[in-house]
């Protein structure tokens, strides 16, 4: 089984929380908050697993990584914190660990990214053999342009007018 981390506990985090815990392959070894009022909460809770994990939430980062993850599901924001959410891969990536967000849409593709963004996470991969993996929907595409699109929309139905 592959330790997996959580890291965050937004929409995202809960749904990390509930696809890792479900994944055979995979153990949730811990999830990392930043709020401190969810630091020692069962994360069965937080993630709405309708049933307690027996797994503490912690904002004890250097410790989680210390302990080898072989993955981060990185979900906190990357959108109104892009330097920190940055140094927080870096650190998971050089602790050896395969990162996966949604935070940072800048580092989708790195051939498109910006150097100050895409040279650390490369030096960070060269350092610790993690590596990363940016996905997600983009918000000003999602939830600007995509249900604004004329004509049908596979993924919205028609607006009703009432």
């Amino acid at each position: 089984m592959l330790s997996t981390i959580v890291w965050g506990t937004g929409n995202v985090g809960c749904a990390a929380i509930r696809a890792v815990e479900a994944h055979p392959a995979l153990k949730l070894a811990a999830v990392l908050v930043h709020n401190p009022d969810k630091v020692g909460r069962d994360v069965g809770g937080l993630g709405d697993l309708g049933h307690e994990l027996g797994i503490a939430a912690t904002d004890g980062i250097d410790a989680v990584l210390a302990g080898g993850p072989h993955a981060v599901v990185y979900a906190a924001s990357g959108d109104i914190r892009p330097d920190e959410a940055l140094a927080d891969f870096i650190r998971a990536i050089r602790a050896g660990a395969v990162v996966t967000t949604p935070s940072l849409y800048a580092l989708y593709d790195q051939r498109g990214a910006p150097p100050e963004l895409r040279e650390p996470v490369l030096a960070a991969i060269a350092d610790g053999g993690g590596s990363l993996f940016v996905s997600g929907v983009d918000p000003g595409w999602g939830n600007d342009v995509l249900p604004l699109s004329p004509g049908p929309n596979p993924f919205f139905p028609p607006l009703r007018r009432w």
